[in-house]
């Protein structure tokens, strides 16, 4: 794609049609492990000029310290940030909580602007005329000024939760699923503001998802009991692949399927881990452990089998080494 410099095409042609007053919004922290999402809002003057202003993913990070101050003390700008916890996050999805971020950080402004240029998709419900557009961060001056406040602000906070949790480097990584912040998850666990899973709601899922659901709820339980410590739920990797449950048990580190079924009439829950299913785990493993810095780390699969009877109470199964590897681990 060719480089296209940031600039005012999309609130020149808004202000042609009478518009004025134009707010970017965007926001940081969504495809983060831990932390929260912050998203800006921030309105610059007509006759703004920036050589420097870019998508705050392009700058380096002296620079982007440095055009934040320079954004947040010019008196002519106005700008606010949302902001959107893990534990709510958790509780509505990273989505939902990025929409909320955005909607908080334009009811912060004093005086609404009259349209908002959105750096992505469209945000439904949205309280003002808005337009989306894609790589906004790289094409319009105040979506890139909002992407660079909400940057420099989340970063800040997370440098702050490095005090507070220092084994987990968040001042390196931020919060996102480097190597580095994988190998210190498999070291240590999630910490309380790592990000969870949403709680399954009966109205909008299936009641074989429902099912599936409940069945992991119920191995984590039963692995923590077992004194496994679970460190991440539904690792998809990028190549594809995935893992239900990925744990550690003493200095080995475990990747678990969870199989639920109501009853055996048709044989045990295991048996439905075939060799296309192994393949499709075995993907999810590699992705996980290729980024880690340790390729001599002990790892092996289980299966939890758990059978959730309508007349009867959970029965919960673990089965250690279930199977191997589907190809050769080459680090």
């Amino acid at each position: 794609m060719a480089y296209r410099r940031c600039g005012f095409r999309y609130e020149k042609k808004l202000r042609i049609t009478g518009v004025s007053h134009i707010a970017g919004i965007d926001e940081a922290g969504r495809g983060a492990l831990a932390g929260p999402v912050v998203a800006a809002a921030a309105i610059l003057p007509e006759k703004f000029r920036h050589r420097r202003l870019n998508d705050s993913k392009q700058l380096a990070s002296e620079l982007r310290e440095e055009i934040y101050c320079e954004l947040i003390s010019n008196p002519e700008i106005r700008w606010t940030v949302g902001i959107v916890d893990s534990v709510e996050i958790d509780r509505i999805n990273i989505l939902r909580a990025s929409h909320c971020a955005m909607r908080l950080a334009i009811e912060a402004l004093l005086e609404p602007p009259d349209h908002v240029l959105i750096d992505g998709l469209p945000v439904i419900p949205f309280p003002l005329p808005q337009t989306a557009i894609i790589d906004g961060d790289c094409i319009s001056l105040s979506i890139a000024a909002a992407s660079v406040i909400a940057k420099v602000t989340r970063d800040r906070i997370m440098r702050d939760f490095c005090a507070q949790f220092p084994q987990y480097c968040f001042s390196q990584h931020k919060g996102y699923g480097t190597e580095l912040h994988l190998l210190k998850l498999h070291e240590f666990g999630p910490c309380p503001i790592h990000r969870r899973f949403l709680p399954w709601k009966k109205s909008s899922k299936s009641g074989h998802l429902r099912r599936g659901a409940r069945g992991e709820k119920l191995a984590c339980r039963f692995l923590k009991r077992s004194g496994y410590k679970i460190l991440f739920r539904n690792f998809r990797g990028r190549t594809g692949g995935e893992i239900d449950v990925v744990c550690r048990d003493n200095d080995t580190l475990v990747f678990v399927e969870v199989k639920t079924r109501t009853r055996e009439d048709f044989g045990r829950p295991f048996a439905a881990v075939d060799r296309e299913k192994r393949k499709r785990i075995s993907r999810g493993a590699l992705a996980w452990l290729r980024m880690l810095e340790n390729p001599d780390i002990l790892f092996r699969f289980d299966v939890v089998e758990v059978i959730v009877a309508e007349d009867a109470e959970p029965r919960v199964e673990l089965i250690k080494n279930a199977f191997p590897l589907s190809k050769p681990y080459l680090y």
